[in-house]
């Protein structure tokens, strides 16, 4: 009995084994203890004070209390602690506090912009800016935010790690760090990032001798921090980015953000043109900009995770010389980048992709033809295939879509394709997959009974994820290996498939396209729903469907192999 369902077993295990590594990209480090390295323990106690209370520019007392901590902190340390600071009578800026606590941006604003600065010098003066903000919401703004947040995650996340940084390198002397480090702790972010523009248009160093930029943000209280956006021609950005350890990143990412109604103090330098990186938490929006956001619901491990990636990026910045060169970020095109297995990178050139997406083309249509002239497939199936795959998305968008506003309908919010908050929405998330997945295998087991019925639809399956890498290729580059990665192994089986009927090499080209599908759609697909919320299910329902199109086939496929002895 278990040798006639021994294939059954194999493919069960190997979407099992597959489907968990997916899940394992998401998990964030262990919190360390002691002071040796990186301590999301001691950033925690850092955290205790700054998230004691609500502190953003309208609660005037406990964000001065708030500055004179951090800047008390760092001199304790041994650092040189600079105040750039700007009266509101010298500023153009506009946003002060209406009754109804929400922001009225006719009016000019009714407090100084009070920014500070820390030097660590190294040899060359060219050097790495950290950013943080230490202020917290105070405002309501969109539909579901109250204002009046602690800014335990929001920003207080991005303080503590600089704070950590601060402390593991003041005492590293000058001759030994080739570059030097800046530390800026901005002010009045959640207002209009007014620090942070006051730092791009007035700060000499930041001009001049700044060639990096990091920027610690945070949105959500857990899970991964997310490095989700990045500079323009971004391809020796990611070259130092990819010394992180245990880097969580999409070259996707970059893309959904600039849909999205949000900015942060990143965006201030890259108005002037500086190359970097911008970091972010991102689960659990319903603790974004409410009182929820306190000491008591953020998880430390995230802030640890922080450090995972920022600290290695960092060693490798200040010891080698070569990063003292003002032009070295200087490069002509993006990279594509994702993670492919936990702590794994996966990081090629714009260029490479191109070629890429060709040669994965050429290969399908070779062995589209091959399976054509073998009669393994029929052309007028395989057409029928093609557009039923298409409805199948186009459905599967719909079925999105239908429950992400029945969602915004029951939260009372309206509805946004990118922000939609809703408690509770890991359910509307699963119900759409479930329906999704279920109507494909419900197809599979009652019209997809021969093998040649699903070669032909694993062929629509790869010709259409094929077709949608060549467009993005071109289009949108840093989205292309959603779409390729998983044709490319579809259609290396088909090819192969269409010499040899080998159980053993079967069962080796089906697990491959089950494994790559799965490896990078699992924490794809959950990283994209809480980054673009329950609102963005239309466009997650639609990338699911393109995954099913070839990994429920080759399943199907590689369930069926007989027990026989296989064909040489």
């Amino acid at each position: 009995m278990v040798k006639k369902h021994i294939s059954l077993i194999i493919t069960c295990a190997v979407l099992a084994v597959f489907f968990v590594l997916g899940c394992c990209t998401l998990i964030t480090p262990s919190v360390k203890e002691d002071d040796n390295g990186f301590s999301a323990a001691k950033a925690m106690e850092y955290l205790s004070v700054i998230a004691k209370e609500p502190h953003s520019v309208f609660d005037t007392e406990a964000h001065e209390r708030v500055r004179l901590y951090l800047k008390q902190t760092l001199s304790d340390m041994g650092l040189t602690v600079e105040e750039h600071n700007w009266n509101k009578e010298d500023l153009d800026y506009t946003g002060a506090l209406n009754d109804d606590n929400t922001l009225d941006k006719t009016k000019p604003i009714t407090y100084d912009v009070r920014n500070l600065w820390v030097e660590i010098p190294g040899k060359s003066k060219t050097g790495v800016l950290l950013m943080a903000h230490y202020d917290s919401r105070g405002h309501s703004a969109r539909a579901g935010e109250l204002g009046n947040s602690y800014g335990a995650a929001d920003d207080g996340f991005g303080v503590v790690t600089l704070l950590e940084v601060a402390r593991l390198f003041a005492d590293v002397p000058q001759q030994q760090l080739e570059t030097s480090i800046y530390l800026c702790f901005t002010d009045a972010e959640e207002t209009g990032m007014y620090g942070s523009l006051q730092e791009a248009l007035t700060n000499d160093t930041v001009k001049n001798h700044v060639n990096f930029v990091i920027n610690v943000e945070a949105r959500g209280v857990d899970g991964p921090a997310y490095m989700f956006e990045t500079s323009k021609n971004n391809l020796k950005v990611i070259d130092l980015y990819a010394e992180a350890r245990l880097p969580m990143t999409y070259s996707v990412a970059t893309a959904v953000y600039s849909v999205m109604t949000n900015f942060t103090d990143f965006t201030s330098m890259l108005d002037i043109g500086k190359q970097g990186i911008n970091f972010s938490t991102l689960d659990n929006i319903n603790y974004y900009h409410v009182p929820a956001d306190n000491l008591g619901n953020v998880d430390a491990s995230s802030i640890q995770h922080y450090g995972s990636q920022i600290m290695p990026i960092l060693r490798q910045y200040t010891s080698d010389a070569k990063y003292a060169q003002a032009d070295c970020f200087d490069a002509s095109q993006d990279a594509v980048f994702f993670n492919l297995l936990p702590g794994v990178l996966a990081v090629y050139s714009e260029g490479a992709a191109i070629a890429f997406a060709v040669v994965g083309a050429a290969l399908f249509v070779a062995a589209l033809a091959l399976l054509l002239v073998k009669g393994k497939i029929s052309a007028k199936r395989f057409g029928i295939a093609t557009a039923v795959v298409l409805a199948s998305v186009v459905i599967a968008a719909a079925v999105g879509f239908v429950i992400s506003y029945l969602t915004a309908l029951c939260a009372g919010n309206p509805w946004n394709l990118t922000y939609l908050r809703a408690t509770g929405s890991g359910v509307p998330f699963a119900l759409t997959f479930a329906i999704v997945l279920g109507g494909e295998v419900f197809f599979c087991l009652k019209k997809l009974k021969t093998e040649a019925a699903l070669t032909e639809y694993l062929a629509a399956g790869a010709v259409w994820n094929m077709l949608f890498s060549l467009v993005t290729v071109f289009a949108l580059a840093g989205a292309s290996f959603l779409f390729f990665w998983p044709s490319l192994f579809a259609s290396l089986a088909l090819f192969l498939r269409a010499f040899t009927a080998n159980k053993a090499v079967s069962h080796l080209l089906f697990s491959a396209v089950e494994a790559c599908t799965l490896l990078i759609f699992v924490p794809l697909l959950y990283s994209l729903f809480i980054a673009v919320t329950v609102g963005g299910l239309l466009a997650l329902a639609l990338l699911f469907a393109f995954a099913l199109s070839v990994l429920l086939p080759s399943s199907f496929m590689q369930s069926n192999l007989t027990a026989a002895k296989a064909e040489e």
